[in-house]
């Protein structure tokens, strides 16, 4: 269930920045245009296989009868959710706090409490993935966007 909800904020994101990108020159529209599709195609597969491996598994519960039925995984959902309140938070804060704060910390979250890796690839993975896209909007689309924070 955590993998829905991943993959509906993942369309959310790509709509908000489809939003968003309308504003933008057609050219520089274009990028977060592409970008968002391949999220959503990306969302639509995971939500498709997480369908597909419930009707794989049920029948199966159905042989076994209904006591062997798995509970929910809170803890999935939990994190599914967490993980879209991030999502939603970070599009909110970056006009606030500007982008070059927002990215980081908004990384730095979910790398601090999962811990999927170590201290030193999570830094790395934080400070390419800012420097990444402040060259792609900043610097090669020339768009302006909040660097710093708003008063």
């Amino acid at each position: 269930m955590g993998q829905i909800v991943v993959a509906v904020a993942a369309i959310a994101l790509a709509l908000f920045c489809r939003a968003e990108a309308a504003a933008y020159p057609v050219t520089a529209g274009r990028l977060p245009d592409l970008l968002g599709i391949v999220i959503v195609v990306l969302a639509v597969i995971a939500i498709a296989n997480v369908a597909w491996e419930r009707l794989r598994a049920r029948p199966a519960v159905a042989q076994a009868g209904p006591a062997s039925e798995t509970p929910t995984d809170w803890r999935s959902l939990a994190l599914g959710a967490g993980f879209l309140a991030l999502v939603i938070l970070y599009a909110l804060s970056i006009t606030r706090i500007g982008y070059l704060i927002a990215t980081p910390l908004f990384l730095a979250i979910p790398l601090i409490v999962l811990r999927p890796i170590g201290l030193v690839p999570a830094v790395s993975t934080i400070v390419a993935v800012t420097a990444v896209i402040f060259g792609i909007f900043v610097w090669f689309l020339n768009l302006s966007i909040p660097l710093y924070p708003t008063l």
